[in-house]
């Protein structure tokens, strides 16, 4: 007779039943090294990263991109407190995500301080659920982990292991009772509602980019003869090429004008989480498509319906009459979504942030891009021009330096093919430069891009807009290509757009990851946000 199988098993087991292929983790010892050999035993991939921060948001690229949730292994005390970052981007990005920690005993804990941290307590204000495991049900905990972190609105969950419980059989335990979201539908009153207006407007946000067929947005813009504003999240969801695509929708200044002239706005998996804090500014009767709830006091919709977002997309257009004509003009949709480059003031005789863009998307157009926050996010967001979703991974309502390198990295080891960029900033990279060493030792291909003007610059920009004097936001110049070297990569330092284009050319004819130091003033950035955000 087989023996029973061990918690870690039990839990290796779940995850294979899940779908996921694939965990990331910083293991610290303990009972990670019991889930370590029981998911090779499973023929799960542990992904080492360089801290456990990167690896919670390789973890939550990867959940992105394959629509499962994504497992995050890391240790006691320091591990655990390392990870916060991470999953408190999974909150707030609603990205569904298990961490699960290793923990002292209680016997241990009932004689030492060393490493001892309420690791509950701590992840609590940003998780949807969390359990210390026990031998007992640790199965049936690991299947309700991953059912509460992928119902909506997804996000993520936390498991505390203690280590003498990772080797110990596992024995049955109740079966999880997982809450069925909340489905309302007010599809008829919503049609209604878009069918009397004129200059109807489509806002579309970070649900639609991974619950919602492409085709039927496109069909849906076809009905309402509407332009098309997408969040950062949502870049792709919609043809960036489709002539009635307007922009981005940031809640800033560049859009204003365009949602200024619509008489009805129809929200698309759009959280208020994705806009910049400051409330909703706009009369035009407001209707919701979504996952979950959420957001209801932020833009008070006339109209709402939640559930499963594909399939209320679909209904909605069916139930839409047909128009035959359509008010807004093209220079009008135009005006919003190009009004930004002239800010951007890209010239041939020298390298500003604009240009980079430009030079890197007409080497690689159709790349999965991961973006970092900071001043070098406005151009890229802006222009930088996706075809369909899975294409543009960033980090929104954390918005957290340090997300481009590990996201692509994730992103690359899902497609060995695709042509895979970070943009990232100086500051952004020194956070995750040893994912570096990841990146070669998966042999994956990344071309990293870094605007280097040694300056934490968006920073900056908010302290000279408070008339503040000083530099203290200026770093030291940092060789970044000589530190990829390091970490058995290739660097290139670019000062024009020549030497940037022909680095570029060189990077992707490599099979191993680059890293592009991008040399610029960083000047730029000052205009640029005053006329993305006023």
């Amino acid at each position: 007779m087989d023996a029973s199988p061990t918690v870690a098993e039990a839990i290796a087991a779940e995850i294979v039943r899940a779908g996921v292929a694939r965990v990331f983790g910083f293991p610290g010892g303990g009972g990670n090294l019991d889930l370590m050999d029981a998911f090779g035993a499973a023929g799960v991939e542990f992904v080492l990263a360089r801290s456990e921060g990167s690896a919670a948001l390789m973890g939550c690229a990867h959940a992105e991109l394959t629509g499962r949730p994504a497992v995050v292994v890391v240790g006691s005390g320091p591990g655990l407190a390392s990870v916060v970052n991470g999953v408190a981007n999974a909150h707030l990005d609603r990205v569904p995500l298990v961490v699960i920690s290793d923990r002292q005993t209680d016997a241990e804990a009932a004689t030492t301080g060393h490493q001892l941290l309420d690791q509950r307590a701590l992840l609590a204000p940003v998780t949807k659920w969390g359990t210390t495991l026990q031998s007992a049900g640790a199965a049936s905990s690991m299947r309700r982990a991953l059912g509460v972190a992928s119902a909506y609105p997804r996000g993520p969950v936390h498991l505390d292991l203690p280590r003498a419980t990772a080797g110990e059989p596992a024995r049955p335990g109740p079966e999880p009772e997982l809450q069925p979201g909340a489905v309302t539908a007010d599809l008829d009153a919503i049609a209604t509602g878009l069918g009397a207006a004129e200059r109807p407007l489509l806002l579309i946000g970070l649900e639609a980019a991974r619950g919602v067929d492409q085709r039927d947005v496109v069909e849906l813009v076809r009905r309402l003869r509407c332009p098309v504003l997408t969040t950062y999240k949502a870049k792709g969801v919609v043809p960036e090429s489709d002539g009635a695509w307007a922009g981005i929708l940031s809640g800033g200044e560049l859009e204003r004008p365009l949602l200024e002239r619509a008489d009805a706005l129809l929200g698309v998996g759009l959280d208020p989480v994705e806009l910049l804090t400051k409330p909703w500014p706009y009369e035009a009767p407001f209707y919701a498509l979504r996952e979950a709830g959420l957001g209801d006091e932020y833009f008070a919709p006339a109209a709402s319906a939640a559930g499963a977002l594909g399939e209320l997309a679909a209904q909605l257009w069916r139930a839409l009459p047909e128009r035959t004509t359509g008010t807004w003009t093209r220079a009008e949709i135009e005006r919003c979504r190009d009004g930004v480059l002239p800010a951007l003031d890209i010239r041939a005789d020298h390298l500003n942030a604009g240009a980079v863009v430009d030079i890197v998307r007409r080497h690689a157009p159709d790349a999965i891009v991961a973006v970092d926050a900071g001043a070098h996010m406005l151009p890229v967001t802006t222009t930088w021009r996706v075809e369909r979703p899975g294409r543009f991974l960033i980090s929104n309502g954390l918005a957290t330096m340090g997300f481009a390198v590990p996201a692509a990295i994730a992103a690359a080891a899902l497609d060995r093919d695709a042509v895979v960029v970070a943009f990232t900033g100086d500051g952004g990279l020194a956070y995750n430069l040893a994912e570096l060493e990841t990146a070669r030792r998966l042999g994956v291909r990344v071309v990293v891009v870094v605007f280097n003007d040694s300056s934490l610059s968006l920073i900056r920009i908010k302290l000279q807009a408070t008339g503040r004097p000083g530099t203290s936001l200026d770093l030291a110049e940092t060789d970044f290509s000589a530190l990829a070297r390091g970490f058995g990569c290739e660097g290139e330092i670019a000062r024009t757009p020549q030497e940037l284009s022909d680095a570029m050319a060189r990077a992707l004819a490599r099979e191993h990851s680059t890293v592009l130091d991008a040399r610029l003033s960083g000047l730029e950035y000052g205009p640029l946000l005053k006329v993305i955000r006023g």
